[in-house]
């Protein structure tokens, strides 16, 4: 192994631990929470997953605990707001869905989504294929070994090992770049409309940013998903799943 690609190598390995390290020194407050949430402590559990909030970390598996510990206090909005950014990590975990599921049954509105187009499923499917850690980290793979094989055509070339190293880097860079522009979809929210969860018990949805009682149109209640729209001032414009239009008051809302 040449010195060069051996730098390589090391310097990959150890941003890997570092980013390890600073994860595993939440996993006292993790830990803590599970305990005290088996314990049926869920005001204990909230706070203890709270201080891994604080320090600007998530994962998947904290949103879903933090959903969990909210529907057994039954609270049913930041319950559903934190499974749905839960799904946002691991789209495809079915407890997760099961339960996000089973919390939107106990909401007060029946909502009936409209049909999805058959192209925009397949995108959101694609584009969920992953779970956003996994995706990361197979970029972070494909990219590294692109560049460890680009590194060997230079030092070995008209070799063995130079033919096996072509090979390698077509393959992982392709990989590189097929699921990197994934991870940038994912990363950036390219495409990705703006929705929210309803904290308020009731919220007045009215025909125009105003709290004039006469422009009320219908209400929504604690746990329903909307699509953000245009703003005006304090007033958010809302899409419902079934296409329903209307205004909020925007510190009735939660974006996810």
């Amino acid at each position: 192994m040449t010195p060069r690609l051996l730098l390589t190598l090391m310097t990959a390995l150890w941003l890997g631990l570092l980013t390890s390290g600073v994860c595993a020194g939440q996993d006292a407050f993790f830990d803590e929470g599970n305990q005290r949430y088996q314990d049926g402590d869920f005001d204990g559990a909230l706070a203890s997953y709270a201080r891994i909030l604080e320090e600007g970390l998530e994962s998947g598996d904290l949103y879903y605990n933090l959903g969990n510990a909210y529907f057994k206090r039954g609270e049913i909005g930041p319950a559903i707001l934190y499974y749905e950014r839960a799904r946002r990590l691991m789209p495809a975990a079915d407890d997760l869905l099961a339960n996000l599921a089973l919390a939107r049954q106990q909401t007060a509105d029946e909502i009936t989504p409209l049909p999805e187009f058959w192209l925009f499923r397949a995108v959101r499917w694609w584009v969920d294929l992953l779970p956003l850690p996994a995706l990361a980290w197979l970029v972070a793979v494909a990219y590294l070994t692109a560049a460890a094989a680009v590194i060997l055509l230079v030092l070995k070339p008209g070799t063995p090992i130079a033919i096996w190293a072509r090979r390698t880097a077509m393959v992982a860079t392709t990989v590189t770049l097929v699921f990197g522009v994934n991870l940038a979809v994912r990363e950036l929210g390219i495409g990705a409309a703006q929705e929210a969860v309803v904290m308020a018990t009731e919220a007045d949805v009215q025909s125009a940013p105003s709290g004039d009682s006469a422009l009320r149109i219908f209400a929504v209640h604690e746990g329903a998903k909307v699509r953000m729209g245009r703003r005006s001032d304090d007033w958010v414009e809302i899409v419902l799943e079934d296409g329903t239009v209307g205004w909020v008051a925007a510190e009735q809302l939660e974006p996810i």
